[in-house]
């Protein structure tokens, strides 16, 4: 690896997926690889929890799913994460209607893309959110000096469905 690649790879933020569809992890995981971010996957919340306790390096947005097996789902890991990590955004994905409604709570900053989700709409919505990560964390620590801290998070819905076309669309 050149000094170049080195060092844009030490920038490069760090997303960490949350997602027990082991293929559909691997495509959401590859696809915003490319993109130049950092990956770590998770299968599952508790998984998810032990990585952000025991991170080297910081994690900058989650994306998860909802829906997961174990005592934790990805409603849990977000609430978690406003809990222990409120600097870090998180971004939902479900595939289910009622998943809106309980979403809303945990989701302040911005609003719903459906699913199936189209890679590149994750990708840019990850940007949108670090691209607004000084105002947030200026504010965020304005809020913590007077008392209050609140994580963000997004939510993406939509159908039942399969990965299809490559890395195009994924759909849950």
């Amino acid at each position: 690896m050149n000094q170049s690649a080195r060092k844009r790879a030490e920038q490069a933020q760090t997303i960490l997926v949350v997602e027990d569809e082991i293929l559909i992890r691997l495509v959401i995981a590859e696809y915003l690889r490319d993109c130049g971010y950092k990956v770590i996957e998770a299968t599952n919340a508790e998984e998810a929890v032990l990585v952000l306790k025991k991170a080297e390096r910081a994690i900058d947005v989650v994306f998860t799913d909802i829906e997961m097996p174990g005592a934790m789902d990805g409603f849990g890991l977000s609430r978690w994460v406003r809990a222990n990590r409120p600097h870090i955004d998180v971004i939902l994905a479900a595939s289910v209607a009622r998943a809106a409604h309980a979403a809303s709570e945990l989701c302040d900053a911005g609003g719903n893309f459906p699913k199936p989700y189209r890679l590149h709409s994750v990708a840019d919505r990850i940007r949108r959110l670090l691209a607004n990560r000084k105002t947030r964390n200026d504010k965020s620590r304005s809020r913590e000096q007077s008392g209050v801290a609140k994580g963000r998070g997004h939510f993406v819905n939509g159908q039942t469905g399969h990965a299809v076309g490559g890395k195009d669309v994924i759909r849950h």
